[in-house]
């Protein structure tokens, strides 16, 4: 009925002979005039070339080369929030599923020099491009909610916080806007990296402790980030803090925008270090009840390293979304886990799934004939700031589209990712794979907020 309405009221103005817009179609749509009067301005100039170094490549199946104008559809989804209805996601009403990749970089990289950087704004384009152009609904960003204990981070000593650390993630949040990408966002990380987790808590209060990642001794450390109120009180604090940011982009509080669709809790959190259980349960529902406090229009997913049955994981109510991660493929735990969780009436997603190895054609089709399931592939790279060379990421998971190699691996792995997500999408498969230019060309005024070069 809303975009019935607004289709409505769209006509009525585009017909008048006076260009002035009914009130009611920013109260219906919750639309800002400027996104109005953008899409009543029609199809703009294409879009301009920027200078680029060096070449761009097979360019056989064409090249994308930014965001079309969006549709009244488009602009209505991505100002609407994706809400859960029992075990399923919808959008205006619409099935939606998550289906993308992660892309743990957007808000602070350490795979650059200096070590660890703000990603480019090129960069940053051209990984939404890349989302989109994979047919991507929704991208699982860490370092656009885990920020803590780095110089360059959101909190980079406790109780102070850095405005200049959001640059990068409000940038980040405006492109998925553009791109209509959702994004779901982890709160915290299991593990002791450059931008921080539960370990700079457990030290910002003097719990002492050695080791990064996941190796760490005493083994046992971990916990007192869940069972030690000052650590917890800590970690409430900068949830709320990093939730009232305003964008400075797009003037839209954290709490309040449509493009996130969720918050997790963590990164697979486990009671104290690694494959030991759930995140406590009386933990996570606290972290929720804030989460849903500041945003109740966002999910909110347990971010427990895996479901647990036998467990009393499944009794937090606020909990919309429990998962696992996928090192490799294992459809015997999907099967047995997306059944419980649906059984439970929550969302299951496969939050991190190995791209390389096993059967990928076969497990992705289980996940799309859930009809309720998600997934995110690990993990997502591009070109560097030059768009000459790639982002090289040591890990064994990356994914560079169309990136030409001896096995032409990411060629014909990405091909499965895109069919997926046309298949989670209800679409037909692709025949044509265009190439996503780097650097994205220069983005017409219509389409970003006044006042930001682009």
């Amino acid at each position: 009925m809303v975009l019935v309405r607004f289709l409505t009221l769209l006509a009525a103005v585009a017909t008048a002979t006076a260009f002035n817009i009914p009130p009611e179609v920013y109260k219906v749509t919750g639309l800002s005039e400027f996104e109005v009067r953008s899409l009543l301005s029609g199809t703009p100039a294409g879009l301009q070339a920027r200078a680029a170094t060096c070449p761009a490549n097979d360019t056989s199946g064409g090249v994308v080369s930014g965001p079309k104008t969006p549709s009244a559809l488009e602009l209505l989804q991505r100002n609407a929030f994706v809400k859960r209805q029992g075990s399923k996601l919808t959008l205006l009403g619409q099935p939606f599923r998550m289906v993308g990749a992660n892309i743990y970089w957007l808000g602070l990289d350490e795979n650059v020099i200096p070590d660890p950087a703000y990603p480019s704004k090129t960069r940053v384009l051209e990984a939404f491009a890349t989302v989109k152009t994979m047919l991507g609904t929704t991208v699982r960003g860490h370092t656009l909610g885990i920020s803590v204990g780095n110089p360059l981070s959101v909190e980079p000593s406790l109780g102070v916080f850095n405005n200049a650390a959001y640059e990068a993630i409000d940038f980040a949040i405006l492109v998925a806007r553009i791109y209509n990408v959702k994004l779901y966002i982890p709160l915290v990380d299991n593990y002791n990296w450059y931008h921080g987790g539960k370990y700079q808590f457990i030290q910002w209060h003097g719990i002492p402790f050695s080791g990064t990642g996941a190796d760490i001794t005493p083994p046992d450390v971990g916990a007192f980030f869940y069972n030690t109120t000052a650590i917890v009180n800590s970690f409430k604090q900068y949830v709320t803090q990093h939730l009232n940011h305003v964008n400075q982009f797009t003037g839209i509080p954290l709490k309040d925008d449509p493009t996130i669709l969720g918050w997790e809790s963590g990164n697979e959190l486990s009671a104290m270090r690694f494959g030991d259980g759930p995140a406590p349960t009386a933990w996570t529902k606290e972290i929720a009840a804030l989460v849903k406090s500041l945003a109740p229009n966002h999910l909110f997913g347990d971010g427990s390293n895996g479901v647990f049955l036998g467990t009393d994981q499944f009794t937090n109510k606020q909990v919309d979304i429990f998962g696992d991660h996928y090192y490799p493929q294992n459809l015997t735990t999907f099967t047995t886990h997306q059944a419980a969780v649906t059984a439970a009436g929550r969302n299951y997603l496969a939050g991190e799934v190995d791209w390389k190895d096993g059967d990928l054609v076969t497990f992705f089709h289980a996940i799309a004939k859930t009809g309720t399931a998600g997934d995110f592939y690990w993990s997502l790279f591009g070109h560097d700031d030059a768009c000459c060379n790639y982002v090289e990421h040591n890990d064994g998971f990356s994914f560079y589209y169309l990136r030409p190699n001896a096995t032409n691996l990411y060629v014909n792995q990405g091909k499965i990712l895109i069919n997926h997500a046309a298949e989670m999408n209800g679409l037909a498969a692709p025949t044509k794979f265009p190439a996503v230019a780097c650097p994205q060309w220069k983005f017409p005024r219509i389409l970003v907020p006044p006042g930001l070069q682009l």
